[in-house]
């Protein structure tokens, strides 16, 4: 019908036209009454005022106006939790800041003691939470999680002794259980990632009740990964809240007599050779003050509502409103918001800018992964930027960038899955739209695209546990040799361009059969021809950007 109204508008204006050669303000005028009277027809005609009708030379051009007040900040919006899930009403919030000098690895000196898992029998447990596998399955969510009281997770009523005060249950915290297996030493239990019995890395809890100077030790036994840039000398990190009022001093990397290493008593019924070997992380630190409150995480923590904060802020200002707009792509399986931000200068005229390649960006899909989001930050505060490299970005391409693709892992402390108990990132071929919402999207919202403009470029955001330097994983065509150095083309341009950060040696090209459902190979298969899984090391800095990268897109 809306087709029909304006040719018939057409035609007619088009007669009106020709019954005379001269122009006036009259006319002028009548002409710009009549397009708002189409408008108003359209509207009343088809029972809606989304459609848009804009001119380009007189000619009609339909687009859809996009819903009022689909994202809106007015404030920060709690996180849904799992209803299973204990939730502490304090609100965590950490300052950034940038260390003077690089902070130092840790050097082995061949004398760390590996101390065996003690367990219960052999210790006192001070802090423990609900296991993570209490229901078999996600069920339903609300803001806060459980309805009940929130129960005491100590099991101990004198904390005079500076017994250490845990806790755990707040955004993106994970920590299970910690006994106390000496006076100043713990013994601490991570939560696998919820309704899985698996994938423990990520860790992020509070301390309190210590005493200044006392060199305490913790110690991790139920990781899962055979190795870890732990083994290379790095440490884990350490907030005091006293520091950052005082001193202005965020996150830093602490710790001495770090070990990473294999359980050598690991306990499993009946000898079964299926149950994985578990590995510990143990490490010792001196707190800097007295009845501190501390934070102690595997990789500088970045949360959802943090981006909430981040993502306000950009769409608060007038400035970068123009050329960016912020909408909601779906919601996850809790019902947290998914978001996707568009960013491109405005064109002349709406047919000029679908002639726009497309660049896409995602990021965070594995929730412990915090490096990816620190990254996706710094590329975009660039590309927001004011500078001229920006704008020349902005005017050339059309970026559709989705910041956090897993909210509800990182909400809950998982370290990889989603609320599905599964892996994401091995999930984009799925069919299962109300099981996989944010993966599934994300790639229809990449078809869709494709079928406007050409997509030159998919970049996911990632960290890697293992491996040190910035790289890429891409995808190799064995079939034609052209296409095989094509895409290889883009990270030896990384690092040529940004040597001291970029190491194209540690990029692998490689399409197994077990990666099909990354979004690497499946935006590939789409045709994406440069589509890469850019890795950064967990040790990389809270102030790490992504400037260099976005930067070579200008050639």
């Amino acid at each position: 019908m809306a087709v029909s109204a304006i040719r018939n508008w057409w035609n007619t204006h088009q007669l009106d036209k020709s019954d005379t050669n001269d122009s006036n303000t009259e006319e002028d005028e009548e002409e710009l009454a009549g397009r708002r009277q189409l408008t108003i027809n359209l509207s009343q005609t088809l029972r809606t005022r989304q459609l848009l009708v804009d001119f380009d030379g007189g000619r009609p051009v339909l687009s859809l106006r996009a819903p009022l007040d689909l994202v809106s900040f007015p404030s920060i919006s709690c996180p849904r939790w799992p209803i299973e899930c204990e939730v502490i009403s304090d609100i965590i919030q950490h300052i950034e800041w940038d260390p003077a000098e690089p902070e130092p690895f840790y050097k082995a000196t061949g004398h760390e003691r590996t101390p065996m898992p003690a367990g219960d029998e052999r210790g006192k447990v001070v802090y423990c939470i609900d296991h993570a596998t209490k229901r078999p399955f996600f069920s339903c969510s609300r803001v806060g999680g459980n309805r009940g009281p929130i129960k005491s997770a100590t099991s101990y009523d004198n904390q005079t002794d500076f017994t250490l005060e845990f806790e755990s249950r707040f955004e993106s915290g994970n920590l299970q259980k910690a006994v106390q297996v000496g006076v100043y030493d713990y013994e601490l239990t991570l939560r696998t990632d919820l309704y899985t019995r698996k994938h423990t890395q990520w860790f992020y809890f509070r301390v309190r009740n210590m005493k200044a100077g006392v060199p305490y030790r913790f110690t991790i036994v139920n990781l899962m990964k055979s190795s870890s840039l732990y083994v290379q000398g790095m440490r884990p990190l350490l907030y005091s809240e006293r520091a950052a009022e005082e001193k202005g001093v965020g996150w830093q990397r602490t710790g001495a007599n770090i070990r990473y290493y294999r359980n050598c008593q690991q306990n499993t019924k009946d000898n079964n050779s299926d149950t994985p070997p578990l590995f510990s992380l143990t490490w010792t630190l001196q707190f800097p003050s007295d009845s501190d409150t501390c934070y102690l995480a595997h990789c500088y923590p970045y949360t959802y509502s943090h981006l909430q904060r981040y993502l306000r802020r950009v769409s608060s200002n007038p400035a970068v409103a123009s050329y960016c707009s912020l909408r909601v792509l779906c919601h996850s399986l809790a019902g947290n918001a998914v978001y996707v931000v568009t960013i491109t200068s405005r064109a002349g005229s709406r047919v000029e800018g679908r002639t726009k390649k497309a660049v896409v960006v995602t990021a965070r899909v594995h929730p412990g992964e915090t490096n990816g989001s620190w990254m996706m930050e710094g590329f975009l505060d660039f590309l927001l930027g004011d500078s001229e490299d920006a704008q020349l970005l902005r005017d050339t391409f059309v970026f559709k960038v989705v910041p956090m693709l897993n909210p509800d892992g990182v909400i809950v402390g998982n370290y990889r899955c989603s609320l599905a108990g599964r892996d994401l990132n091995r999930n984009y071929k799925t069919l299962l739209r109300d099981s996989f919402p944010c993966v599934w999207h994300t790639r229809n919202m990449v078809e869709r695209l494709m079928a406007e403009t050409d997509v030159v470029l998919y970049c996911d955001f990632h960290g890697h546990n293992r491996k040190n330097n910035v790289f890429m994983y891409g995808c190799n065509n064995r079939g034609d040799a052209s296409l095989k150095l094509h895409e290889r083309l883009f990270p030896l341009m990384m690092s040529k361009n940004a040597g001291d950060k970029f190491s194209f040696k540690s990029c692998k090209f490689r399409v197994q059969k077990s990666k099909e459902g990354t979004g690497r190979i499946a935006m590939w298969r789409l045709g994406i021809k440069n589509s890469y899984t850019m890795e950064a090391p967990s040790e990389a800095p809270l102030w790490a950007t992504g400037e260099e990268h976005i930067l070579l897109l200008k050639t």
